[in-house]
């Protein structure tokens, strides 16, 4: 097998095991339902006395969601009117992730949601066949919405009339969205053939993503949520109504959400009412907690899918006879789930009895009040005391219970991944270079061996119940990974066989005594890191740390050898200087390394401080002078470099970045500048592939300098989108990656001229592959991206666009967040295979070879390079499965471990479709 179609089977293999791992780890939530009898409330009775289900208190129902309302936003100076006039005004902890679909469905359903929802944010309508909503219609109650469209794809033929916003998703409308609903409430309002209505407002989320949370047009829409509050509640049309005014979930300080910060945790609660006669405060619920809540007000059945309990503080309207009967109903609405997920035998060993006792105790005080006519105070705050004690202990209970995990699935997966990283690994570390072809022989026994053997296993798993399907081609399917896995164990087995075997191992392995052993030992330091959830929330500072130590090292190593070399010739101390002026351009990136760590500020421990981004953001000034110094930078070294063929290609980029600039300082003529800008970065595309579009003789081994053109060129169109995509300070991060990455390439060319011995070509290589992996993932990190999903900057997904189009979104800020990344393995590529002599000053002496010799590649050093590449990245993702799943009950597995599973996945499929794109450009010019 060819090795490059061996590494794309690798990848794949590796590729198609995590998304088996994060289907079985993050399962899509099948929740229980039963039919709409079930908890039926006018059947309620209590010791075989039945009771009479309580009259409807409030005609009509209104929940407003403002989205991204957090718990500090609703005070006396920016909603005035609803601070002091609410009824009761609560703070509600919500779950992660903290993005508005699972939210939805926390509010709805009153389940805690799972975690793969913040990835199928668009949910599907049969996960919700049980909600509210369904409850409400169910007992003929009408329902009118108007706001975010989630809700319609959510509820589907459920609304009696529905107003959904025309593009939800586009961040870019303050306002027309918003005015859409205000202008509905008042046709709405007067209109008595409804009792839910449902409004969803979104400007204030918009804002917080594309201006942040200290934006004045935050307060600005704070003030209009209060008019709109302030319309409802002195409406005519309110008398016998309910206001709920709550947010989906909070607000970072940055303006986005997804993580856990406190910012985005807690989000306000208000009520109001013509009836409320007190105004309480209080912080003790959760955002399931609202779906009972809704429901007893609506006078509805509790949704089977609840595990909320019942709002107290919310319960004033009622007696205290219709409190202890929604409170009773409550309760066993959760025990009668407890019973469903706890057999007796678990009840019993794990000490849940004391729920049947309270139970017991709190129906014999509710009924000893009910004989009482209604007198026995103490008899009524023993019966709600335990009812709310039993309710709130079970609730917990099943929250945190709640998740469910595919083992089968993650142990296939577990298992495919692992042997696949191990095959990969061993490899690239044991491979030797006359038998490279070799390492890739398919055998057809073999697999048909691995095949029959999975079969077997696959059989016998099922008839011994380790693993169980639900449908027969499911438990086929199986077998595809199970014999995979066989087959590449069994290939780890021969290779170390031969390893340990001395007459059977080629001693010319790639690495020998040559390897950078300090780089493999950081390797492993970053991935045992992420056995800590403190270095997984500040893994910046893994790479802030490991990154410049290895550049510091490769300085110091360059010095020493050209200070030494040259006191033998001379045996002056100036040659100390005069080295050290060499090195000026490895001093400027070393500088430059110090100021983009301070750009943006990332993690937790130093959310708190004002980084140089924030500072620049404030200070137009500087702010424009930061962004023309990096755009001429661009400019500068696009043309130093030559990633450029010729002239026009030049004009072309320069007019991209002069568009760049124009569109941020001036955005009222944004429509012709981006027109003119993605023209020119056409051109500038167009200008390199007209060779193989025009000249297809150049292809084969002749047509080397054509591979170099379009691997510029990619190169190019890489760093001009970014410039566009990136917010403004953040644009000299790109001049500063491709200085970065020239100064540690040279640094390792030279090395490679003092010592030819001992710094060989493979060290060289190697050095190289690993220093571009190294600074790729610390200028990720300069971007201001960490391991917290509330910091994807989705702004840069809807630049140009007029309306939501979920895959030119998903592709602009895929780029934007891996743009350092993908950016530097392009540059890496073009390096390999680049016979330009370097800008960077080389000496010249006889001795000497040059720039040009030293990047000769072969494809045998590109095949090193790229396995390299793939084995360091998917190996801290193997390990990372097996970590995550030793910690899945740990305490932060939601807010720290769960969201790096994602980034993980997600980096490993864009370097797969780097990888991808890269070898059809070998393959065509091999």
């Amino acid at each position: 097998m060819d090795p490059f179609n061996y590494l794309f089977h690798i990848l794949t293999i590796f590729v198609g095991g995590s998304l088996l791992f994060l289907v079985g780890f993050f399962p899509v939530s099948r929740n229980l339902t039963v039919g709409n009898n079930y908890g039926n409330s006018s059947a309620l009775s209590l010791l075989d006395k039945k009771l009479p289900e309580p009259a409807v208190k409030h005609e009509q129902i209104i929940l407003m969601i403002i989205d991204a309302w957090r718990w500090d936003f609703a005070n006396s100076s920016n909603m005035p009117y609803s601070s002091e006039n609410a009824c009761n005004h609560i703070n509600i902890k919500v779950d992660v992730p903290t993005v508005t679909m699972p939210r939805l469905k926390s509010i709805t359903t009153g389940t805690v949601s799972n975690f793969i929802d913040i990835v199928l944010n668009l949910g599907h309508t049969e996960k919700l066949a049980d909600s509210l909503l369904h409850r409400a219609r169910a007992k003929g109650k009408n329902i009118v919405f108007s706001g975010d469209r989630a809700w319609v794809q959510l509820f589907p033929n459920l609304f009696l009339r529905q107003k959904p916003n025309m593009d939800s998703f586009f961040v870019n409308d303050f306002y027309e969205g918003d005015k859409n609903i205000t202008a509905n409430i008042r046709d709405e309002l007067p209109r008595k053939d409804w009792q839910l209505m449902i409004l969803h407002y979104l400007g204030l989320d918009h804002i917080g993503h594309v201006e942040g949370s200290h934006s004045h047009k935050i307060f600005e829409k704070l003030h209009e949520m209060d008019d709109v509050i302030k319309y409802i509640t002195t409406s005519p049309q309110f008398q016998n109504s309910v206001l709920l005014v709550t947010g989906d979930h909070g607000m970072r300080n940055g303006g986005s959400h997804g993580g856990s910060d406190e910012e985005e945790l807690y989000v306000p609660l208000m009520l109001f009412s013509d009836k409320c006669t007190k105004r309480n405060r209080t912080v003790d619920y959760n955002q399931i907690d609202m779906t009972p809540t809704m429901a007893v007000l609506l006078g509805v059945d509790i949704p089977f899918t609840s595990v909320g309990c019942l709002i107290s503080d919310f319960m004033d309207d009622f007696s205290k006879e219709e409190q202890l009967y929604y409170y009773y109903y409550n309760a066993l609405h959760l025990i009668e789930k407890f019973r469903r997920k706890y057999s007796l035998s678990q009840i019993k060993a794990q000490g849940f009895s004391d729920y049947y006792f309270w139970l017991t105790e709190a129906e014999m005080e509710h009924k000893l009040y009910l004989e009482s006519n209604l007198t026995s105070f103490l008899a009524y705050e023993k019966a709600k005391k335990n009812y709310i004690r039993l309710s709130k202990n079970i609730s917990k209970l099943l929250s945190d219970s709640s998740v469910k995990y595919d083992n089968d699935l993650i142990f296939i997966s577990l298992v495919l991944t692992t042997t696949t990283a191990i095959h990969l690994l061993t490899k690239v570390l044991f491979g030797t270079k006359d038998n490279l072809k070799k390492w890739q022989q398919f055998s057809s026994g073999r697999l048909f061996f691995s095949i029959v053997v999975a079969l077997a296993i696959n059989c016998i798993a099922h008839f011994l119940e380790f693993i169980y399907s639900r449908h027969f081609i499911y438990s086929a399917v199986l077998t595809v990974p199970i014999a995979i896995s066989i087959y590449l164990a069994i290939e780890i087995f021969l290779l170390v066989v031969q390893i340990l075997i001395p007459m059977s191992y080629d001693r010319k392995c790639y690495f020998k005594l040559t390897i950078p052993w300090m780089l493999f030992a950081f390797f492993i330091f970053h991935t045992f890191s992420l056995a800590s959830s403190s270095l997984i929330e500040e893994e910046h500072q893994t790479w802030y740390y490991l990154t410049p130590t290895i550049l510091i090292y490769l300085t110091a190593q360059n010095v020493y050898y050209g200070i030494r070399k040259m006191w033998k010739l001379e045996n002056n101390l100036n040659i100390i200087g005069s080295e050290l002026w060499k090195m000026r351009y490895v001093i400027l990136a070393l500088l430059t390394i110090v100021f983009c760590r301070r750009l943006n500020q990332t993690g937790d421990k130093w959310r708190h401080l004002e980084d140089i981004g924030d500072i620049l953001s404030k200070e137009h000034n500087h702010h424009y002078r930061l962004l023309v110094l990096a755009l001429a930078l661009i400019c500068l070294l696009l043309s130093l470099r030559k990633f450029n063929t010729n002239a026009l290609q030049t004009l072309t980029c320069s007019t991209a970045l002069v568009c760049v600039f124009i569109y941020r300082e001036w955005s009222q003529s944004s429509t012709l500048v981006l027109l003119v800008f993605w023209l020119s970065v056409s051109a500038t595309a167009l200008i390199s592939y007209r060779i193989v579009i025009w000249k297809p003789k150049h292809y084969g081994y002749g047509a080397k300098s054509n591979l170099v053109d379009l691997l510029g060129s990619n190169l190019t169109i890489s760093l001009l989108i970014s410039a566009l995509l990136h917010k403004p300070h953040n644009v000299v991060l790109l001049p500063a990656l491709l200085l970065c990455l020239e100064s540690s390439y040279y640094l390792c060319d030279k090395l490679h001229l003092y010592n030819r011995k001992l710094y060989n070509r493979c060290y060289v290589l190697v050095y190289k592959a690993v220093i571009t992996i190294f600074l790729g993932n610390m200028f990720y990190f300069f971007q201001g991206n960490s391991n917290s999903l509330s910091t994807i900057d989705i702004n840069p997904g809807y630049i140009g666009l007029s309306s939501y189009n979920p895959f030119v979104v998903g592709v602009m800020i895929t780029f934007n967040t891996y743009c350092a990344p993908i950016s530097a393995f392009l540059y890496l590529m073009w390096h390999m295979f680049v016979t330009k002599k370097s800008s960077l000053p080389l000496r010249q002496e006889k001795e000497q070879v040059s720039n040009a010799q030293l990047l000769e590649s072969t494809e045998e050093d590109l095949y090193l390079v790229i396995s390299l590449f793939a084995a360091t990245t998917v190996m801290p993702v193997a390990v990372y499965w097996l970590l995550l799943m030793g910690f899945r009950y740990h305490l932060f597995i939601y807010s720290v471990f769960a969201p790096k599973a994602f980034y993980e996945c997600f980096r490993i499929f864009v370097f797969y479709l780097n990888f991808i794109v890269t070898n059809l450009y070998f393959r065509l010019f091999q």
